[in-house]
């Protein structure tokens, strides 16, 4: 848990003692000691929040210096092939055996810089998944590395001014691909999960490490094997993460979040040291359509005996949290961290990325059905979702790979959308703007392929990028429990017929939870954005309410060169009933406004 930083000149000069000192203090949050050392063209830091337990640290051994924020989940394995005593030591030493492969042999969040002055190079690494992130900025005579972009930026001793085009590429109704490894700062980069970054002063070269592609399938596994051996390994996986710090986890009505808190509330005897932290709101609005998740969980919690904290809103930050210059567009977590620090956690444990993988629910089983012609499991989807879901499937699914060029592939950007920007804007990104297609994420038939493109679109990191970022802050280390590696390599060996051929919405991890997890959200099918829906009502009553009262927010979008501000504040009498109006003002106008303090704060 916490930061690290270096600078490697190419041309043997010394990194001086100002220049490291200004990175350390561009990285770092307030309330955070920094450390550093240099050897003559490499200085190498490390920066962490005062009240926790470090896990940076910088080794020196011979010819390697080695800087790593690293925490480690299969010291077991591994000390049967190398000895170490800690961490980052088990890092160097796997380094001197494997090589760069070293990383594949590693289940843990980590993110490492290894300077090998014998062959004159600088390898960055990152973990599989990317819980911990690295970037980067790569000059002829000199690389500058921090765990995040905005410390790089914020030194001002690189040449880089915001990306328009990264921009773009978050509007809400703009859909083309995000570029992950670009951020929003030219020039700066990020080292891409299960990927290391060789460079040398005249190279920069990329290489995958982790290929979850290639693990085979494990045609004996049973259906009653899988559920045996996933229920191991998530508790395994969860148990591996625990230390004996204050532990906070998210907890909601579904299926991943509470599946990780039940694990927890299991193992953990002492209830004193474990949190629940939900989503809901305090006070729920008068009229919400679906299922009330808070009464779902209180039943939780009284089974498992799990204190809760539900979300706690102040208004008057509220239209600040939204815009932070350097958070992701889920600002929701924030107030969690927020509450999490008040309570003294260390630890957050959530269930994120669950769905996309080891509770994976039907998504992609059509395709895979009819792709691969199992006309047996087609009979039974007809038979269990009835032909009219079935042909509605097939239409969003599946017509668009089979029309050409494109033809049935979704473009949700609305015309009347492009009013908001001038036009000179609009002509020099117009292929962002028009060529906006919607991916088909489901493929020709192949449901692995599907998780691996979810993989590999890399909006798991993302997230996580952002979350680490603002966690640091707040003292928060986040993991995450069904994206572990082993458990990931595991799910990949499963066979495919067993994540559909019952027909059942999130079959084999219901299945691994039975008898940890409460029944009514176990067996529970219809899973609603309750949580969604709240704050979107308290978007439209409260920060709808708060824009009227603060026209210094429409001066802030008069600044901004590309946008009509006119256009923006006639949002202010919008109907709040107008669906895409409202997203527009939900997201894209936070958006800009963040986009507008950033230029202020890095660029001023």
């Amino acid at each position: 848990m916490g930061f690290i930083f270096g600078i490697v000149n190419w041309d043997k000069n010394a990194v001086t003692k100002e220049e490291i000192q200004k990175l350390a203090d561009a990285v770092k949050w307030e309330h955070f000691n920094s450390d550093f050392i240099q050897e003559g063209n490499v200085a190498l830091g490390v920066c962490n929040h005062i009240k926790r337990e470090p896990q940076t640290a910088i080794y020196k051994e011979g010819e390697l210096l080695i800087v790593a924020d690293i925490k480690i989940y299969n010291t077991e394995e591994l000390k049967k092939e190398i000895d170490f005593t800690e961490d980052t030591e088990a890092f160097v030493r796997a380094y001197q055996k494997w090589g760069i492969d070293c990383a594949n042999h590693i289940n843990g969040d980590f993110s490492v810089v290894v300077v090998d002055r014998s062959k004159n190079q600088i390898t960055l690494f990152r973990d599989h998944i990317g819980v911990r992130p690295l970037c980067y900025y790569s000059l002829p005579d000199k690389v500058f590395f921090a765990s995040h972009e905005f410390g790089l930026a914020r030194s001002g001793m690189i040449d880089c001014k915001l990306c328009e085009d990264k921009l773009i590429r978050s509007f809400y109704y703009i859909t083309k691909k995000h570029k992950y490894r670009y951020t929003i700062f030219q020039n700066i980069f990020k080292v891409c999960p299960g990927f290391t970054l060789t460079i040398t002063s005249n190279i920069c070269k990329e290489r995958q490490y982790w290929f979850p592609e290639k693990i085979k399938k494990e045609r004996h596994l049973t259906f009653d094997d899988t559920v045996k051996q996933l229920r191991k390994l998530l508790i395994d996986s969860t148990m591996r993460r625990m230390n004996n710090d204050l532990i906070g986890v998210h907890v909601s009505g579904g299926l991943d979040s509470s599946g990780i808190a039940a694990i927890l509330s299991d193992l953990i005897e002492d209830k004193d040291k474990l949190i629940g932290y939900s989503w809901s709101p305090e006070k729920t609005p008068d009229k919400v359509e679906g299922i009330d998740e808070k009464a779902l969980i209180e039943d939780f919690s009284r089974e498992k005996r799990l204190k809760i904290r539900y979300m706690s809103i102040d208004k008057s930050s509220m239209l600040d949290d939204y815009t932070l210059p350097e958070f992701e567009n889920m600002s929701i977590e924030h107030n969690i961290m927020k509450q999490a620090y008040m309570d003294n956690v260390s630890l957050m444990y959530s269930g994120w990325g669950g769905d996309e993988f080891v509770s994976l629910s039907l998504r992609g089983s059509l395709n895979h059905i009819i792709f691969r012609f199992k006309l047996l499991a087609l009979f039974r989807w007809i038979r269990t979702f009835g032909i009219k879901s079935t042909i509605s499937r097939i239409r969003y699914e599946i017509l668009p790979l089979l029309a050409p060029f494109g033809l049935f592939e979704r473009n949700i950007m609305k015309r009347n959308t492009l009013r908001y920007f001038k036009k000179r804007f609009v002509i020099k990104y117009w292929k962002l703007f028009f060529f906006n297609k919607k991916k088909n994420i489901y493929g020709y038939g192949d449901r692995n392929g599907m998780m691996l493109k979810l993989l590999h679109n890399y909006h798991l990191p993302e997230r996580m990028d952002s979350w680490a970022l603002f966690g640091e802050k707040y003292g928060l280390e986040y993991r995450y429990p069904l994206l572990d590696k082993k458990l990931l390599e595991f799910w990949f060996t499963v066979p495919i017929k067993h994540t559909y051929e019952k027909m059942g919405y999130r079959l084999l991890y219901r299945d691994a939870m039975k008898g940890i997890l409460n029944e009514k959200i176990r067996m529970r099918t219809n899973k609603d954005e309750f949580v969604y829906r709240n704050h979107l009502l308290l978007g439209k009553k409260t920060l709808h309410a708060e824009l009227f009262r603060h026209p210094e927010w429409f001066r802030e979008i008069r600044e901004i060169p590309f946008l009509k501000a006119e256009e923006f504040e006639k949002l202010t009498y919008l109907d709040t009933n107008d669906r895409h109006a409202f997203k527009l003002l939900f997201y894209d106008l936070f958006l800009f406004l963040r986009y507008k303090r950033l230029s202020e704060k890095y660029f001023n």
